[in-house]
């Protein structure tokens, strides 16, 4: 049986009212926001300098980015001398970046505020060609995420183990795939920015020619933040930069940390760092940092949940592995000035599982969104919400062994036993064959410590042959406040991915508690 949550929008002007059937019947108002302009505020890493909307002068250059001796806008070196007698012909030629800035957001009011890549995948600041006749400008993504395919569900992420040795699990080779999201449809929108914004200036008599990606004096440097901390070494990361901004990064590398790092991918901040780039042009900044991030549960890696005009009506799958909570409705539209406005009304904050469909009865949303030429997009803003199951489903995909196998995960679940113990805490080890991803030796998997009752983990990973069973063993060790240990009379066989310690097993497996 298909999911549903049924989203009804309302507004003080055109109300937009949102109700959301998931388990039960739930109805929510949702109250347009108060108006507030839109405030460039960068998100953590995000190193250009944030101006605010509509107030920021359109060429003011970031401070850490201005040269010594920044160019004048308006100063052009002489035409070429052309024949006595003919006209002047500019020259089109490009001659490459120079650190003449434009902030594309300063053409966008809103009615409360946004980051500059909560509505853009690029950089705030593009720069002009040194050449203002040629009618070139220059551009860098914003972010780089792990890349996600909403159509088939894949990460562009994977974690192989290799075999175990005498310590138990071998180390284990992590690639992934981070990527720019910005697309065809993305660089229309900012080029008509970049039109507004040159308005009125000497740059507007000869229009924009084209955008191109930032050109780089020197291959990008990518920089971790967090990765050192996993024991990953230098030596043991290959990456492969892009030559062009717009290409992915390609990253691997090897860790006997892999259940550390798994925690810091689900649930944490992920791993993260930047994109040092050097960028080719006339006075131009020494480098530019683009941050990136490797998070699988994280609104970069499943991008922004657009709508189109036509058929929103209609509905909207969540196509995530992860519950995500729906918080704003935005409606970008081109006013007949010009300039760019986001409408926005408040949800209501409805839970959308994951897979469920959205069904919008949205009987009093204005009629102008559908048949206004001057909406230029339409997306919902979102959070992710931690779920384990979903990590454990997500696990399954990026997860490899050996060939022929399936990651199955353990859940071992505490019930009551340091209450009935009267102990101060509880392992759990677990063994099996199959924790090794060849199966030639028997590999203890990571041990598991308990200080309180009512409380479920993870085991760990298991890699069971196509067409076998789980197959492993554990053990169970008590210990009293005032260090005693207690322990299980042997290991105990078992085949159940869930393992629950309460009172019965304490009893059955540990003979001083019987």
């Amino acid at each position: 049986m298909k999911r549903y949550a049924t989203i009804r929008f309302r507004s003080l002007l055109a109300l937009l009212l949102l109700t959301a059937t998931l388990q039960v019947q739930a109805q929510v108002k949702a109250e347009r926001s108060v108006s507030k302009k839109v405030v460039v505020a960068p998100k953590r890493a995000l190193k250009e300098t944030g101006p605010v909307i509509k107030t920021l002068p359109g060429n003011q250059t970031p401070p850490s980015q201005q040269p010594s001796t920044p160019p004048n806008p308006s100063t052009q070196p002489p035409p070429p001398t052309q024949p006595q007698g003919q006209p002047t012909v500019p020259s089109k030629e490009r001659r490459g970046a120079a650190n003449i800035p434009f902030f594309l957001t300063s053409q966008i009011d809103a009615d409360r505020e946004f980051n500059a890549p909560d509505v853009l995948h690029v950089f705030n600041t593009v720069y002009r060609d040194a050449n203002m006749q040629a009618g070139y400008y220059y551009f860098l993504p914003a972010s780089y995420n792990l890349s996600w395919t909403a159509g088939t569900g894949k990460y562009d992420f994977n974690a192989t183990y290799s075999a175990a040795n005498a310590n138990g699990r071998g180390e284990t080779t992590v690639t992934a795939i981070l990527k720019p999201k910005t697309g065809s449809r993305e660089l229309k929108f900012v080029r008509e920015l970049v039109e507004g914004n040159i308005k009125g200036k000497p740059e507007a008599s000869y229009g924009v020619t084209d955008l191109i990606a930032m050109p780089m004096a020197q291959a990008p440097e990518i920089a971790f933040s967090n990765l050192g901390q996993f024991g990953v070494e230098s030596k043991d990361i290959s990456i492969r930069a892009p030559s062009d901004l717009m290409d992915p990064i390609y990253i691997s590398f090897t860790t006997g940390r892999i259940d550390d790092l798994m925690g810091m991918f689900f649930n944490n901040i992920g791993l993260y760092g930047d994109v040092i780039v050097y960028p080719a042009g006339e006075g131009m900044p020494a480098s530019i940092r683009i941050p990136f991030n490797l998070k699988i549960d994280d609104a970069g890696t499943f991008g922004r949940f657009e709508l189109l005009p036509e058929n929103w009506r209609t509905g909207w799958q969540n196509k995530t592995d992860f519950p995500v909570v729906l918080t704003h409705f935005n409606v970008l539209k081109k006013e007949p000035t010009g300039n760019f406005k986001i409408y926005t009304w408040q949800t209501g904050d409805p839970e959308v599982p994951e897979q469920a469909r959205v069904k919008f009865d949205a009987s009093r949303v204005p009629t102008w969104i559908d048949q206004d030429a001057g909406v230029v997009k339409m997306w919902m803003d979102y959070t992710v919400k931690p779920c384990v199951a979903c990590n454990n489903t997500v696990k399954e995909k990026i997860i490899k062994g050996t060939s022929g196998s399936r990651v199955r995960n353990i859940d071992v679940t505490i019930l009551t036993p340091l209450e009935f113990t009267a102990g101060q805490m509880l392992k759990v080890r677990i063994r099996s064959f199959q924790a090794d991803p060849n199966g030639l030796s028997k590999a203890d998997l990571p041990t598991l410590t308990i200080t309180k009752d009512n409380t479920t983990l993870s085991g760990g990973q298991l890699f069971v042959p196509d067409g076998a069973s789980p197959d492993f063993e554990y053990m169970l060790q008590v210990f009293m406040p005032d260090g005693t240990r207690y322990e299980s009379d042997q290991w105990k066989k078992a085949s159940d991915l869930d393992i629950v310690v309460g009172t019965s097993q304490v009893k059955e497996m540990i003979s001083h508690f019987k």
